[in-house]
């Protein structure tokens, strides 16, 4: 066993209650939240390809400035073409998505296990179960899954993470852990 420092009881209960609202409005509203974030990948694109072609203006040498200069062109390029065609960006972003669902799937596993002395440790294990479910789902349609379906996969994630996180802030609570607590070591 290893003494493990943990956060609060009450950060925790604040971080799953604030990710399980958002989780909630995700849900309540898929199609605009969807096309939302394909939006905003667009245009945070677009800037980022500016300024960097703009920056590469104060580079030392002719290559360098050319290689800024493209990489920049190209950025920005992306973030217009996922403006013009949201379903090109919205196929992106799910591949995107499935590689978060499988490292967050891991790493909610990991910690589970570690805190299985806790009760409701499990209820983050099956947390990491739904996102492997939810990366395979992705993947199985993808690239035709659209733009709600980042979102509902999103809410039905953050749902599913904030649940664990208030039963474990609960679980802290009642054993009186509030710093630390004896994990098991992997």
């Amino acid at each position: 066993m290893v003494r493990k420092s943990l956060p609060g009881s009450n950060t925790l209960m604040l971080t799953g209650i604030a990710l399980m609202g958002f989780g909630v409005l995700l849900l309540v509203t898929p199609a605009a939240t969807g096309d939302a974030v394909v939006r905003v990948v667009a245009v945070v694109l677009a800037v980022t390809g500016v300024a960097h072609a703009l920056q590469s203006l104060r580079a030392a040498s002719a290559a360098q400035k050319t290689l800024s200069v493209a990489l920049g062109v190209i950025v920005a390029g992306v973030g217009v073409l996922i403006w013009l065609s949201p379903g090109l960006g919205s196929g992106f972003l799910s591949a995107l998505l499935m590689i978060f669902f499988v490292v967050n799937a891991l790493w909610k596993i990991s910690t589970a296990l570690r805190f299985r002395p806790l009760p409701g440790w499990w209820w983050l294990l099956l947390s990491g179960l739904l996102s492997l479910v939810l990366a395979a789902l992705l993947w199985s349609r993808w690239p035709i899954s659209g733009a709600w379906v980042i979102a509902v996969f999103v809410g039905v994630d953050m749902l599913a993470t904030g649940l664990p996180m208030i039963l474990l802030a609960r679980g802290l609570k009642k054993t009186g852990a509030a710093d630390s607590v004896d994990t098991i070591k992997l």
